[in-house]
């Protein structure tokens, strides 16, 4: 039976038995003993299902040519993605509210998702994949309950969840149909990740792409350059013609703007956030919880355990103090010659950004769009809702703070006349921002960089 439905204009379609059990099962039974967590690349709150990740041209073949004989695509499909995803819920294991990134080669980007259950819910209870009209919409549109051989293709755009799993285990194929690249032009293929402003003229991106680009301010490239083998979530400026980035694969490296790399460490972890010294040592965070210390070669000085879960932001305060964020919903503030960490501040939710506007005065963004006023001498506390999700980044700009979000806004506080106002929204999250000359460049999910002009 094959069903075709729409959200938002676009298009879910369902095919029972695409696969008979038997197929399913040759499938399955010969990678059931090879999951791996997901959780060393997401974290828990977002995902925290297991999978096995696999390059087979054989799998993909024998699947988009079963599936393009059905002719139920008009629009032209070249081919499905070799890079197929395992996945296997446990108990209490899902898969939070999202829409399916795009992936990208040279000449193609996916624009399907490609979901196959490999077994049904007699053997676990609940699981389903729920779809939505739009991240904010709390009751699912549509619900489709896994079924053995099943398959799912929806457009890449819509919002779904994969449901809580109980009392069994639950596995899917996952994979994307490709078409050809389009002309959109954007400034990245995927997310941008991090800007990094270098002096008033030029700034550089990074992103899922794996691509460090250098920019003017009037958004032309000035050079590319490719130094990871996974997406790049951040860079610093070590010194006047040295950077450093860390990356999903688990690597930091120090390069200059020629694209030349200088030197490199592998970590055990994926590193989220790094920072410098004045005495040049590099300070990294990531999702064991551990502070790292490097030197300026990048070799590793000393391991610190300052939190219980992810480290999302780092902020050195002086010579001997960093003040840091985590999903573990803390705020600590660590001392680097004692190693002694304290906790100033515990939330309900996790904590995913911070800034330091005084010796006294601590801001801190939170998983449901607060921004948590910090007093550390006074060990006060005040908390506005700015946003509907994630504050990713907190910027001080004259007398206003400004942040941006995963619910797609940038908001402008002004702290003296105490009034609050959304000054951008983006079809999409909003990772970073930067200011330069009185202009605000932003960039996230859509791979665009957009400028917006400060006029307070």
């Amino acid at each position: 039976m094959c069903n075709e439905t729409f959200i938002n204009n676009l298009l879910i379609i369902e095919i029972d038995n695409f696969l008979s059990k038997i197929e399913v099962e040759t499938l399955l039974n010969s990678k059931i003993n090879s999951f791996n967590k997901a959780i060393s690349h997401y974290p828990s709150y977002y995902r925290d299902n297991d999978r096995l990740v696999e390059d087979n041209k054989e799998v993909s073949s024998k699947l988009f040519n079963r599936f393009i004989d059905l002719n139920l695509l008009t629009e032209e499909v070249l081919s499905l993605n070799e890079k197929i995803r395992f996945c296997r819920y446990q108990n209490k294991q899902s898969f939070s509210k999202h829409q399916d990134g795009i992936y990208y080669t040279k000449t193609l980007e996916s624009k399907y998702t490609f979901l196959l259950y490999l077994n049904d819910n007699t053997k676990f209870t609940g699981g389903n994949t729920l779809f939505y009209t739009s991240k904010s919409a709390s009751t699912p549109t549509k619900t489709i309950v896994p079924k053995k051989g099943k398959l799912v293709v929806f457009n890449h755009k819509i919002w779904h969840k994969g449901d809580t799993v109980y009392n069994g285990n639950k596995y899917i194929l996952r994979s994307d149909f490709m078409v050809p690249k389009t002309s959109n032009k954007t400034h990245h293929d995927g997310y941008i990740w991090n800007l990094l402003k270098l002096n008033n003229h030029s700034f550089l991106s990074c992103g899922r792409d794996k691509k460090i680009k250098l920019w003017d301010t009037s958004l032309k490239l000035q050079n590319s350059f490719q130094l990871h083998s996974n997406s790049v979530i951040q860079m610093i400026r070590y010194n006047t013609t040295e950077f450093i980035s860390c990356s999903r694969d688990f690597t930091i490296k120090k390069w200059d703007l020629s694209g030349a790399l200088l030197t490199s460490i592998t970590l055990n972890e994926m590193i989220l956030k790094i920072i410098k010294t004045k005495n040049d040592t590099i300070l990294a965070v990531g999702t064991s919880g551990y502070l790292h210390i490097l030197n300026s070669r990048l070799q590793l000085i000393d391991s610190i355990k300052i939190h219980f879960n992810w480290i999302w932001d780092i902020y050195l305060i002086n010579a001997t103090t960093i003040i840091t964020c985590s999903e573990d919903k803390s705020v600590n503030s660590t001392n680097l010659k004692t190693k002694e960490t304290v906790c100033l501040y515990k939330h309900r939710t996790p904590l995913f950004s911070i800034n330091v506007k005084s010796d006294t005065t601590i801001h801190a963004g939170t998983k449901d769009g607060e921004l948590i006023h910090i007093n550390i001498h006074l060990k006060t506390y005040k908390l506005v809702k700015l946003h509907e999700d994630i504050i990713r980044r907190i910027l001080y700009y004259k007398n206003t703070i400004i942040t941006c979000s995963e619910d797609n806004k940038i908001i402008l506080t002004n702290l003296k006349k105490n009034t609050i106002e959304t000054i951008y929204t983006s079809s999409n999250f909003i990772e970073d921002i930067i200011i330069i000359n009185d202009t605000l460049y932003a960039a996230g999910f859509n791979g665009k960089i957009n400028k917006i002009e400060l006029i307070y």
